[in-house]
């Protein structure tokens, strides 16, 4: 009793620490949208067509590391990265002294609920990844400028934990045209085995005058993890065109059976939205019996199942790190064991591993969970990676983020000093080369 109670107070009061810390140190992400617009249209880089931006120090990736570095970017790509190279000519040069630079900043987990334009999600049934988050968010969206300005380049946006086999996410670029930051419409379908789709909106009803989303949905994890088994049993049985042997009620639309029949095949990914100890062991017995492999979402006691989870080859994309849940998450009881080594002891099993800010994507969110992450032993090269190269393998994006290399995406940042330090914050952010938020406080 006593030892819970001290732990969560020191938990409290390292996180209201760092919090603080951050507040002072990056006020300026509370800014509204448009102000912060205007400041970069302000900005004397917005037309360059070639720029150069000389450093104190690069990360090139989460391994490798140049000082006193220049980047040359043009056309949208990182023309040449090292310490002895030459400037065109036409080149608007950025001296910025001891200022370091990293790969843009990538949450490979972002909840559709961050976005002030979501609306709710939907609820015809319990199996729906027929249907795309993308649809139901506008890309102009102000939390989209936020994340942008706080170094977070791209965002892989997943489904509400609502529905048991819910949509397929969004892959996307946080800023530049609104026509050019969709990466890939629709990128695997999250499966949430936890008490949200069982008590999210209100719990499950008996159907007393008629039936709707409220008497339809499982009420107990039993029949959370029957309705996921009877969705992919049917799917399966569909691969070997049988029938599936009963319908109705619980049963896969035709809609939806399709993209669960490609997911058994391995051409769409599934994720998999369990906190607690018991529902990852679920996922496991449930991705062993229909031979598939998925991405752990959030996985608060994953380090509980480490070996079962890297025998079956799985990740983790791990977080919030937080001191003391909020909102929904804090009635679930599911995150009442966590603990702040966990990314590490991820890691130290040989589990990939990334983090993300999910709902608390504010205030610096992504890059305040790294922080978090080191202060808790993460060295800053393990964060990087968590971050920038471990996303954007998870994402199949390895070739065009998360690291910087001559002929790849310009998407980066430029911090004031070493990235995740309470006192840092982004100077600029480069997306596709252009830069979206200019910092610097002078022109």
């Amino acid at each position: 009793m006593h030892g819970t109670r001290d732990r969560l107070t020191t938990m409290r009061r390292l996180n209201a620490m760092v919090a603080l810390m951050f507040a002072m140190s990056t006020s300026v992400f509370a800014q509204d949208s448009g102000a912060t617009l205007a400041q970069n249209e302000a900005s004397d880089l917005g037309e360059s067509s070639v720029i150069v931006i000389k450093v104190g120090k690069v990360y090139v990736d989460s391994d490798e590391m140049l000082t006193d570095a220049m980047i040359v970017v043009r056309g949208g790509e990182i023309e040449s990265i090292g310490d002895a190279i030459s400037v065109p000519e036409e080149a608007k040069v950025v001296e910025l002294g001891d200022a370091v630079v990293t790969a843009g900043l990538i949450d490979a987990s972002l909840s559709v609920a961050a976005f002030e334009s979501y609306s709710g999600p939907e609820n015809e049934t319990e199996c729906t990844p027929d249907l795309r988050v993308l649809d139901s968010i506008d890309l102009n969206d102000p939390l989209l400028r936020r994340l942008a300005d706080s170094g977070v380049t791209t965002v892989y946006v997943t489904a509400e934990p609502t529905a048991v086999i819910g949509p397929q996410g969004v892959l996307l670029r946080t800023a530049g045209p609104v026509g050019e930051r969709v990466i890939k419409p629709a990128l695997g379908f999250k499966t949430t085995i936890g008490r949200e789709p069982i008590y999210r909106s209100g719990r499950s009803q008996q159907p007393w005058d008629r039936v709707s989303h409220m008497t339809r949905r499982p009420t107990t994890r039993m029949g959370l993890v029957w309705m996921i088994r009877k969705a992919l049993h049917d799917a399966q049985a569909a691969n070997r065109s049988e029938s599936p042997g009963s319908s109705g009620e619980g049963a896969p639309t035709d809609r939806a059976l399709p993209y669960l029949q490609r997911a058994l095949k391995g051409e769409i990914p599934i994720r998999i939205q369990a906190r607690k100890q018991l529902d990852i062991l679920s996922a496991l017995r449930i991705s062993s019996e229909f031979g598939f492999k998925f991405i752990i979402e959030e996985g608060t006691d994953a380090v509980r199942c480490a070996e079962a989870l890297k025998e079956a080859g799985a990740s983790v994309i791990y977080g919030p790190i937080l001191a003391y849940p909020t909102g929904f998450r804090a009635g679930t009881g599911e995150v009442d064991r966590a603990r702040y080594s966990a990314p590490l002891e991820l890691l130290k099993s040989g589990i990939p591993m990334a983090l993300t800010a999910s709902d608390m994507a504010d205030e610096g969110g992504l890059a305040r969970q790294a922080t978090y992450a080191i202060r808790c032993g993460l060295s800053r090269e393990q964060a990087l990676a968590a971050v920038t190269t471990t996303p954007a393998k998870l994402l199949g994006l390895e070739q065009g983020a998360g690291t910087l290399a001559k002929g790849r995406s310009a998407d980066l940042v430029v911090w004031s000093g070493e990235p995740f330090e309470a006192t840092s914050r982004p100077l600029l952010v480069l997306v596709g080369g252009k830069v979206v938020s200019d910092q610097r406080g002078e022109k």
